[in-house]
């Protein structure tokens, strides 16, 4: 799967979970500039993300996901 066909449906559910806006979502989204992005915020993340992409990201690689830039190559290496 490519990353501009990963982008626009992680932007969705990024946006679903976090409660933002799709359009301000960018790589750079992290915990750091999004306080909506708490530590349940982000396993409500990773569980949203494994089901719209049908994929498991492994346990020790849950904590790495730290942005939306992250995430979208763990997606996309993990979807291939």
């Amino acid at each position: 799967m490519t990353s501009d066909a990963i982008q626009p449906r992680l932007k969705r559910v990024f946006a679903q979970v976090l409660g933002l806006e799709e359009g301000v979502i960018s790589d750079a989204t992290a915990p750091d500039n999004a306080p909506q992005w708490d530590s349940l915020a982000h396993l409500r993340l990773v569980m949203a993300v494994e089901e719209e992409f049908g994929i498991s990201i492994p346990a020790e690689q849950v904590m790495d996901m730290v942005s939306f830039k992250i995430a979208a190559l763990m997606v996309e290496e993990l979807a291939a």
